[in-house]
């Protein structure tokens, strides 16, 4: 039972003392959620293939990001202790011996897909299992497409290998005589994949559709590939090496940012390796052969997998079979307020508005972009920018209001992780345009998303504003839940001002009366709002707290948590990905209730609900609970005020917490345990819910008009 209000110490904080599960293990177990998609029966047959892409996508990034981190800190002894996280050695230990079983796991899926493919119709066939009929359709794709764009690099003895790229796959190939008779040699080359589809659908074949991997075409047309050398018998095993990934900025400003971001790239292609997968058919002696080759001589690098590697492509995978294969249509809904052909500056004067995406469409943002490119009293129009769309609509806008008169900035963050050569193209793009673009800002990596339009109507300026949890991108907005709020009050639009200012000029903290920024409050700020919540709790009153977050992995927040727990505060916590606080703790944690949801879209949204005695406070972010998020990245809070839309917030949020199909449990072990309904409760899958409930929003909206 928890303890009362007259038991509990002053609410004082020692850091450190607190358990702490290490990021690297609470990811591991958010990818595992991910890979209990693909395994998962009740999830149409080609979402379960996108399912294995992403787990295997997000593994890629796993490695280059915290795997190559946690190698960093193995090296730096007892100084990890400084940084208040578990030991990294142990850590790794862990971290080898979960993977082991998660490799496992993702080749038992992948079976199991493929087995439900053939039975749905879709075959995927091997080199050696390709129909005889196929045999001379696959062979003159081989000898037109293919072949051209791969040049082999034979393996010479006491040679070294460099260059070898991060992304692309290889095949190594063992060259020798089917007789017996004569030597062997050895060859290594790059699957063309970044040039050529990686599924390529073949025609059909009794009544079945069928799809082969470029790796196999290649293995089916080696023989064409060596007829200049004595061999007539041909082995290939995949490997493939991922890279540190870490970008590293010192605070040397004298070199521009382009700079430093130009020579990150070239250094992250040859970065140390940190996983070289391969074929676990692959014989020792190829394997010693290649790794002498490359200069590889760490163990702990070394991943036995299975005959492909790259499965990130499955999200490409060909959308072939029938319509039950696919999640059903769900377009999204406009809001009737903020339709086509609505006076949008009218509309947001009026009242907020709370975009909830993929639900409510994005369309309404690009189209207040467009009436301000076009608006004669539209002086400025500046926005923030960390990932766009790779046909960005939102920066077609930019640069049609720089044209049509309007002072125009952009804020282009070059150290957007895997974004950084887009941006710095984006940057360029936008200077050739007139744009007034700030190239980052020292020390800060900003990740706010603020958008802020200056219009001047009857005589003086007002200015109107879009504040989002994600990125101004008309692609992942129809896949990342986010809310975007438009708003026109006078002191969020005055702090987003403020903002720009300081971003042009980042000398001194701006002047914030309503958002919380990172780092220069919000580390303070939601100390302040905790504490406030443990002071009500200690006076018998009701205390509650509630977050919806990505990442949970400050291990002073964690404990913060922790200490409100001890106090009686009721703390509810929807955490899609790393989450270090450990649940079902007496005394620390019994008053913490955990769960992640995942399911057909990226729960992506930042929210913070403060009960605060009845009087709840709301908030919607950029930020996560990182270390980074709180004392190397600008980040923002912003309160919504509009009774109406905290409504919706509480709505969404509650909807996501009576999850019982999506959402699993974060308890002590991450066992990842479905939430499941008790007798006689409702089937609850929140985003199809909450899908309806949008809908219904827009209804009673047109009704009332």
């Amino acid at each position: 039972m928890p303890k009362s209000p007259q038991e509990l110490p002053s609410p004082e904080l020692t850091l450190g003392e607190m358990p702490f599960r290490s990021k690297e293990e609470s990811w591991l177990s958010f990818n595992s959620r991910v890979l209990q998609e693909a395994a998962n029966a009740n999830v149409p047959l080609l979402e379960r293939v996108m399912f294995l892409g992403i787990c295997s996508s997000n593994l890629d990034e796993f490695f280059r990001v915290r795997v190559a981190t946690l190698k960093r800190l193995t090296r730096i002894g007892k100084r990890f202790e400084k940084l208040k996280i578990p030991d990294p050695n142990v850590t790794a230990r862990r971290v080898n011996a979960i993977l082991q079983k998660e490799t496992e796991r993702f080749n038992r899926a992948y079976a199991g897909v493929m087995k439900d493919l053939r039975k749905a119709g879709v075959r995927v066939v091997t080199d050696r299992e390709l129909p005889e009929p196929l045999h001379d359709y696959v062979r003159e794709y081989f000898l037109t497409e293919v072949r051209p764009r791969i040049m082999p690099i034979k393996l010479k003895a006491n040679a070294r290998l460099q260059g070898l790229k991060d992304h692309p796959m290889y095949l190594a190939v063992r060259l020798s005589h089917k007789n017996g008779k004569g030597g062997k040699g050895h060859a290594l080359l790059e699957i063309p994949a970044s040039e050529l589809p990686r599924f390529k659908v073949l025609p059909d074949h009794e009544g079945d559709q069928i799809v082969m991997y470029l790796d196999d075409i290649i293995r089916f047309g080696l023989p064409t590939l060596f007829t200049a050398m004595p061999y007539d018998h041909f082995e290939s095993w995949a490997i493939k090496f991922t890279r540190d990934s870490e970008m590293e900025f010192d605070d040397d400003f004298t070199e521009s940012l382009y700079e430093k971001v130009t020579e990150g790239l070239r250094a992250r292609e040859t970065g140390n390796p940190v996983r070289i997968n391969y074929d676990h058919q692959m014989p020792k002696s190829v394997l010693k052969l290649l790794v002498d080759h490359l200069r590889f001589g760490e163990q702990d690098t070394l991943f036995p997998g299975a005959r492909y590697h790259n499965r990130k492509d499955l999200m490409k995978f060909p959308r072939l079979g029938g319509p039950e294969l696919r999640y059903p249509p769900a377009p999204p809904v406009r809001p009737p307020k903020l339709s086509g052909g609505a006076r949008l500056f009218q509309e947001i004067r009026k009242a907020d508005h709370l975009l909830h995406l993929p639900y409510h469409s994005f369309e309404p943002f690009l189209d207040l972009l467009r009436e301000a490119s076009l608006d004669p009293l539209v002086r400025s129009i500046k926005l923030t920018q960390y990932r766009l769309a790779r046909r960005s609509c939102v920066a077609k806008a930019m640069v049609a209001a720089v044209k049509n008169g309007k002072d125009v900035t952009v804020l282009v963050e070059p150290r957007a992780r895997f974004d950084e050569e887009a941006n710095i193209g984006w940057a360029n793009e936008f200077r050739e345009a007139g744009i007034r673009v700030i190239l980052g800002v020292p020390v800060l990596k900003v990740h706010s998303k603020l958008c802020l339009i200056t219009r001047h109507e009857n005589g003086k300026d007002r200015r109107y504003a879009a504040i989002g949890t994600g990125n101004f991108n008309e692609d992942t907005a129809k896949l990342y839940t986010d809310h975007l709020l438009l708003t026109a009050h006078k002191g969020i639009t005055k702090d987003i001002d403020s903002i720009f200012d300081f971003f042009q000029a980042p000398y001194n903290p701006p002047s914030l009366k309503h958002l919380v920024a990172a780092p220069f409050n919000l580390r303070s700020q939601l100390r302040r709002w905790v504490e406030r919540e443990i002071k009500l709790a200690r006076a018998g009153k009701p205390a509650r707290i509630r977050i919806k977050i990505n990442n949970l992995s400050d291990p002073e927040t964690v404990d913060l948590l922790y200490l409100a727990s001890s106090h009686g505060v009721r703390i509810q916590i929807i955490a899609r990905s790393m989450f270090s606080l450990i649940t079902e703790l007496n005394d620390y944690s019994e008053n913490i209730e955990a769960r992640s949801i995942v399911g057909r879209y990226l729960e992506h949204s930042r929210i913070f609900i403060f009960d605060n005695g009845g009087k709840p406070e709301f908030y919607i972010s950029s930020a996560d609970f990182l270390p980074r998020n709180f004392d190397s990245r600008f980040e923002t809070l912003c309160p919504i005020y509009d009774p109406a839309l905290q409504r919706q917030l509480v709505d969404y949020f509650e909807l996501q917490w009576q999850d019982n199909v999506k959402a699993r449990k974060l308890d002590t072990h991450l066992t990842n345990e479905y939430v499941q309904p008790s007798g006689g409760d409702p089937v609850i899958d929140c985003q199809a819910m909450f899908r309806d409930y949008v809908r219904r929003l827009s209804e009673k909206a047109v009704a009332k008009r």
